[in-house]
C-alpha cells in the first residue's frame, strides 16, 4: 500500500475513531433493547415482569446517550470512510481486506439506515418530552423484531472488520 497523504491519514483516524465509537454504542444499544423484553409462549416480545409496574420514561430516557452517540458516530463513520476511500485512492484489488470491509459496511448500510430511522424517531420522542412510554416501547419492540436477528449478525460482521484490519489478509505483495 502506498503512503497516505496527511488528509487521508486524518480521514482514516476519523473513520477508525467513529467506527469504534459506533460499534461500542451499537453493542450497548442492542443489549439494552434486548434486556427490556422476554419471550412469551408465542415467541413474541413482552415487557419483562420486573418492568411491568414501573414508570418506563426514566428507563427509556437512559437510552438517549447511547442512541445519540450511535446515530452521530455512524454518520461520521460512513462519511469519513467514503471520503477516505476516494481521497486515498487505495487499490481495492491489492488490498482485499479493505474490499471485504467496505462490502460488509455497504451490505449492512440499508438495514442500518432503517434501524437508524427508528432510533431517530425514538430519540425525538424522548427529547420532545413525550409522556407516551407505550409508543416508545412499541418503537423499540418493532425495531427489535423488524429485522429479526440482523443486528446480531451485523455486530459480528462489523467486529470481523477489526480482525481484517489487524491481520490484513488478501493483501497482494509486489
Amino acid at each position: 500500500m502506498k503512503p497516505l497523504s496527511l488528509i487521508s491519514k486524518i480521514l482514516l483516524a476519523f473513520t477508525l475513531a467513529s467506527g469504534a465509537l459506533w460499534l461500542g454504542s451499537y453493542t450497548v444499544k442492542i443489549f439494552s433493547f434486548f434486556n427490556l423484553f422476554d419471550l412469551d409462549q408465542n415467541n413474541s416480545l413482552i415487557l419483562k415482569a420486573s418492568l411491568i409496574n414501573v414508570d418506563m420514561k426514566p428507563v427509556i430516557f437512559e437510552l438517549v446517550p447511547v442512541l445519540t452517540i450511535s446515530l452521530t458516530s455512524y454518520i461520521v463513520f460512513i462519511i469519513s470512510g467514503l471520503l477516505f476511500l476516494f481521497i486515498s485512492k487505495i487499490n481495492l484489488r491489492e488490498n482485499g481486506w479493505i474490499f471485504i470491509s467496505v462490502m460488509i459496511v455497504l451490505l449492512c448500510f440499508p438495514f442500518e439506515i432503517y434501524l437508524s430511522i427508528k432510533d431517530y424517531e425514538l430519540t425525538r420522542m424522548i427529547l420532545s418530552g413525550s409522556s407516551d412510554s407505550t409508543s416508545m416501547l412499541e418503537i423499540i419492540k418493532s425495531r427489535t423484531t423488524a429485522l429479526s436477528s440482523f443486528p446480531i449478525v451485523a455486530l459480528v460482521l462489523h467486529y470481523s472488520i477489526v480482525f481484517l484490519f489487524v491481520f490484513k489478509p488478501l493483501t497482494k505483495k509486489k
